[in-house]
């Protein structure tokens, strides 16, 4: 009896081992990152002359915030959520926002459903990885609205550190 249970132990410890380890290896997305307009595929209201991301990612916290200049005029988009998969409800205006974010694999996806006050909806879902050794980061987005619809690809390297 007590070798099956030293077997039972050994086998329940050596799972949470490896489910510890497949979760230690999922990529810290923190950084600034540089548009590389090059290297993007972006739809024509997205082709700014800069744009910079900001990602401050800690444990299960992802916050987001990008910085986009056109013709000397300033654009703005952050969010903060955690990777759990839990969806965050915002509502504003006669219009509501259900966002989530969710591993799979090494990417990270976010996902977002507008319900706008006519009941219209658009989602919005974009997958985020990294590249080359964590030197480039890459957000494939697809939105989907009632009127407008396009696909993104942002690809941005990592800003060094000025010392």
């Amino acid at each position: 009896m007590k070798k099956r249970q030293a077997i039972g132990t050994t086998v329940f410890l050596g799972a949470a081992i490896l489910l510890a380890a497949a979760a230690a290896e999922k990529p810290d997305f923190s950084g600034v990152w540089v548009v590389n307009l090059e290297r993007s595929q972006l739809a024509s209201w997205a082709k700014f002359d800069r744009t910079t991301i900001t990602i401050d990612h800690k444990g299960p916290v992802f916050r987001f915030h990008r910085v986009s200049v056109k013709a000397g005029k300033t654009d703005e988009t952050s969010y903060e959520l955690k990777t759990d998969g839990v969806e965050k409800v915002e509502k504003e205006g006669g219009r509501a926002s259900y966002s989530r974010l969710t591993w799979d694999g090494d990417a990270l996806v976010f996902q977002d459903r507008l319900v706008l006050p006519n009941g219209r909806e658009a989602t919005d879902v974009v997958r985020y990885t990294l590249r080359d050794g964590g030197k480039t980061f890459v957000a494939e987005e697809k939105f989907r609205g009632p009127v407008v619809k396009y696909d993104n690809l942002w690809v941005a390297d990592r800003q060094e550190d000025k010392k």
